[in-house]
């Protein structure tokens, strides 16, 4: 397959496991973001909390103390009071209020102050400190026209846009979107517009640079 795609499937498949708390810490920052920045993704998310909800009710009762839910409903109004404190004294500090907040606590700074390193040419990246299970998060800076080289996976690749755009074959990918890639897509998705293309990208495995070194060359040097 050529090009990368909004691939239902793979979201889907995210999705259900972000909603059960089985993805890795990189994979659940980026989905986080995903549903701060998307109306859909919220309602899907939200889709399946129900579900869950019905499974739960249809599960055996269980003995629990007669204030455990007062206890519980406590914890998670300081919880919520405490995170929506937190991101918008992010926001007023860094001043990145269109950074979703989930990746404003991990960032720590202004996404502009950030110590980009180069990738390629026209490329530059900063890794995040955060990962497991074999992930590698990145956040990617790309300027207009330019590309990564030529490439496919062993894994998934998650890209989520937070600002500007970027075509992979013939999607376009614009903020708030969410491009999936696995082991059958092989792409170079290329920035759009006048803007720089920033992008937080989580992959859980490795990435295979295409027709070698002088192909890769080729690539980057190649509009």
């Amino acid at each position: 397959m050529e090009a990368a795609f909004k691939n239902r499937s793979g979201q889907e498949n995210l999705m259900a496991k972000y909603a059960a708390g089985s993805l890795g810490q990189g994979m659940a920052v980026l989905m986080a973001s995903y549903v701060t920045l998307s109306s859909e993704a919220r309602q899907r998310l939200s889709n399946l909390e129900s579900l869950h909800g019905v499974l739960l009710d249809e599960a055996e009762p269980v003995s629990v103390s007669n204030d455990m839910l007062y206890k519980l409903q406590a914890r998670l109004d300081d919880k919520l009071d405490a995170e929506t404190t937190s991101a918008a004294s992010d926001a007023d500090t860094y001043g990145d209020s269109d950074i979703p907040a989930p990746l404003r606590a991990v960032l720590g700074q202004s996404i502009d102050e950030t110590r980009w390193r180069f990738a390629y040419p026209g490329v530059r990246q900063m890794s995040l400190p955060i990962g497991d299970r074999g992930e590698e998060v990145k956040l990617l800076k790309i300027k207009p026209g330019n590309a990564a080289p030529r490439h496919s996976h062993n894994g998934v690749e998650a890209t989520l846009v937070l600002r500007g755009a970027f075509s992979d074959g013939k999607k376009l990918f614009e903020r708030g979107d969410l491009a999936i890639a696995n082991e059958d897509i092989h792409h170079r998705p290329r920035a759009q517009g006048d803007e720089d293309c920033i992008c937080l990208a989580v992959t859980d495995g490795a990435l295979f640079f295409e027709q070698g070194v002088l192909g890769m060359v080729r690539d980057l040097f190649t509009r």
